[in-house]
């Protein structure tokens, strides 16, 4: 269908029938979806469904994702991880000689029967579970793994076993 401007010119239009409604929600989602995605293939976790608040209405993912800095020292490895909400009865870490594995688990901050609609939920107020696995790049000694917890904050100290620190070793320089 074609329309006259008062300047002489066409302009091409659409029957109002043939419109759709734009739903900035469906798009944030689908954005969303795909930026897991890339992050998940480029580094094994997705910090971006993080960033974005779920759609109303519509099921609300419950599991975290929880990626620690890692360092390692001459002596021992260390992991920081930032789990706000979790108390420390929330955690179960376990350590073997080549592995380190940790599962957490919270209730919701805010739990009421007599709620009949959620509007929004931003993970960091939510309940659900994360699960984190790290194989070593060599040994540790799991009997003195040391954990502390603080304002949010999970540090661990993993010793490197004893057989696998570097020892120097001085080397004598004969003259002439």
């Amino acid at each position: 269908m074609t329309r006259r401007t008062n300047s002489g010119s066409e302009i091409a239009t659409r029957p109002a029938e043939n419109l759709t409604r734009w739903d900035p929600w469906a798009e944030m989602e689908n954005t969303r979806r795909q930026m897991d995605e890339l992050m998940g293939r480029l580094f094994g976790y997705s910090p971006i469904s993080r960033l974005i608040p779920g759609v109303p209405g519509r099921a609300i993912n419950t599991e975290f994702t929880f990626a620690p800095d890692i360092y390692e020292t001459p002596d021992e490895f260390v992991f920081i991880f930032a789990v706000p909400g979790f108390t420390p009865d929330d955690l179960k870490i376990e350590a073997t000689t080549d592995r380190l594995s940790i599962h957490g688990e919270r209730k919701p901050f805010y739990a009421n029967e007599n709620a009949t609609q959620l509007y929004r939920s931003w993970w960091s107020a939510g309940q659900g579970a994360f699960q984190f696995s790290y194989t070593l790049p060599c040994e540790i000694d799991p009997n003195k793994v040391q954990a502390n917890y603080r304002n949010g904050m999970l540090e661990l100290h993993l010793p490197k076993a004893e057989a696998v620190k570097p020892k120097p070793v001085k080397v004598n320089v004969k003259g002439e």
